[in-house]
């Protein structure tokens, strides 16, 4: 009762700092609920509460500021990975931002400028997210060593609390940094690092690679305190644990491209866990599975939101595809590349699942809308709700079909188009107060890592007979026999597929130094994209100062020490976006 009680009160200060205050007063707010920040590693039963209301509030809360209609949509962490990590990639187009706000171009087509100047309200969210949370953090940090209460506790409660401050300096520098080729070997300044809560508000910048020494040495702590911490064990699956600390260290040293560490890494992570089955994999990512995720969000009722859930704007079957007739769908040009006989292709409606359509139906006017793809002809329509109805997984309660719209017209018909997804469902009453999330981190994710790691350090064997583990039951034929950069690519090609939905295709398109490419459809031509024409484009690696987000504007007006701008860094904008 003490513990909920205490969590409620953390993410009350958490969820009230991002929803009513302004940017700059996350640090002066109340960390840790009803038990003053001086007493909060006191004992260690109660830093396990604030390391409880971090990672299972604070990264499950609503975190949304003024952005239309994202208004405490960004739940959590799934919320930033996926409004961040997806929405600006190649490879999800979101329908309801599109069609609600069509202004985000600036933001989902890296346009030109206004991200990298830090005064777009995208540059905020993250920033915000992160270092609210660091700031909780760094009050247990501070004073664990000394808190009574058991050695195993407190070696468990540490080594959560380092691998969460490391896990929000990695996402820092997904967003903030250049991308490690573009780095000056790390020493480009990047963002703030505070390792305590003694340090001043205002603080100059640090480099890339003083924040990866600090996420390096948090890990590298981490795993020590895991392994001293006996038989103590996680009693949530949104806690971070010794398996989680090597995932973080995994995903960072890939951003690094320290392979070595990143192969190494990525194999200790997922040891006692298995890459999902075919099963788990169509089960509509409904509940947390044992066997192959690592780190969940809570699935609890009181940890979902109604408007600030996730699932209620981009699961099937939740608020926007039932009431608001929106939804996402994979680019046609990731899809081509899924084998026939590759079962992840069942993840989305596409012209070859329709029976008894044209393919040319869906590249024509008199079948589809050319605005947006929807299909009009009652034959796609018709055909696309027999499909989507057999994909509904078991664990899906009666009657919570895929975009089964109650609108009339082309309200009704607006959610039938090309590519749509039914990888992610969700359980309650049109995704209100529903159930679905994506894993924070799962081990097939860890096995991708190692067989991209493999590739770039030329051990061909070893990332083939990885690539195989993961794909084969898949896809029963596959067999990798690429070598070199062939190789790499065929790695890149299987996490964009495997992950597609789960928030890292941004991220890894920004890391790998490919372009972020959008085709647009063209009528009766079968081989061209799917995107609608407003949101088509080709976005080169160097735009937006290297897909650089600018520190916000509202850091640098409160921080004293940051210089704007930071030559070389940042790029200043006459007329700020509002």
């Amino acid at each position: 009762m003490k513990i909920n009680k205490f969590i409620k009160g953390v993410a009350l200060a958490s969820c009230g700092l991002i929803l009513t205050g302004c940017a700059s007063d996350y640090l002066d707010t109340p960390s840790h609920g009803t038990i003053p920040a001086e007493e909060i590693a006191s004992t260690t039963e109660y830093a396990r509460m604030g390391v409880l209301g971090v990672c299972g509030r604070g990264m499950a809360a609503p975190w949304g500021t003024n952005i239309f209609p994202a208004q405490a949509l960004m739940q959590g962490e799934t919320g930033i990975s996926y409004y961040y990590g997806e929405i600006p990639g190649s490879d999800n187009f979101v329908n309801f931002i599109y069609k609600e706000a069509p202004s985000w171009a600036i933001y989902y087509n890296m346009q030109e400028g206004y991200l990298s100047s830090g005064d777009y309200v995208w540059s905020t969210p993250m920033w915000v997210y992160c270092y609210a949370m660091i700031a909780q953090l760094n009050d247990i940090l501070d004073g664990i060593d000394a808190s009574a209460g058991t050695d195993a506790e407190r070696n468990f409660t540490k080594g959560q609390a380092l691998t969460l401050r490391a896990h929000l300096y990695f996402r820092l520098l997904q967003v903030y940094a250049p991308r490690w080729e573009d780095s000056n070997n790390g020493e480009k300044l990047t963002v703030v690092l505070r390792d305590t809560a003694k340090l001043p508000d205002s603080l100059p910048v640090s480099t890339m690679n003083e924040i990866l020494a600090l996420i390096y040495s948090d890990l590298d702590t981490a795993i020590e305190c895991f392994e001293n911490a006996g038989t103590y064990k996680r009693q949530y699956n949104f806690e971070p644990t010794l398996n989680v600390a090597y995932g973080v260290y995994a995903r960072t040293a890939a951003l690094k491209h320290d392979w070595e560490k990143c192969r190494t890494m990525a194999h200790n992570a997922r040891q006692g866990y298995q890459i999902a089955s075919s099963a788990d994999i169509f089960n509509g990512y409904l509940q947390f599975n044992e066997k192959e995720w690592m780190w969940a969000p809570s699935f609890a009722e009181i940890d979902n939101f109604i408007y600030g859930n996730w699932c209620t704007f981009f699961a099937c079957n939740g608020y926007a595809a039932v009431n608001q007739c929106y939804t996402n769908r994979i680019n046609i040009d990731l899809y081509r590349q899924i084998p026939a006989t590759d079962e992840r292709r069942n993840w989305f409606l596409t012209q070859d699942k329709l029976t008894g359509t044209a393919p040319m139906m869906v590249y024509h006017s008199i079948g589809v809308n050319p605005a947006n793809q929807q299909f009009v002809l009652n034959a796609l329509i018709e055909a696309s709700r027999t499909w989507l109805d057999s994909r509904k997984p078991a664990l899906c309660s009666a009657g919570l079909n895929a975009y089964a719209g109650t609108g009339s017209g082309d309200k009704a018909t607006a959610i039938m188009c090309d590519g749509a997804q039914v990888k992610f469902w969700c359980n309650g009453e049109t995704g209100q107060n529903g159930t679905c999330q994506v894993p924070y981190m799962r081990a097939t994710e860890m096995y991708l890592y190692e067989a991209e790691a493999c590739a770039e350090l030329g051990m061909t064997g070893e990332a083939q007979a990885l690539l195989n583990e993961v794909n084969k039951p898949r896809n029963p034929s596959y067999n990798c026999t690429k070598a070199g950069n062939d190789l790499i690519e065929e790695v890149r090609l299987y996490r964009r597929i495997e992950l597609w939905g789960e928030g890292f295709n941004w991220f890894d398109l920004k890391r790998w130094n490919v372009n972020m490419t959008r085709r647009a459809w063209v009528e009766l031509d079968m081989t061209s994209g799917n995107m609608p024409a407003g949101i088509a484009c080709d976005v080169p690696t160097s735009a937006n100062n290297g897909w650089r987000f600018g520190i916000p504007v509202s850091e640098r007006n409160r921080n004293t020490n940051i210089v704007d701008p930071i030559p070389g860094e940042l790029i200043n904008i006459p007329d700020p976006v509002e």
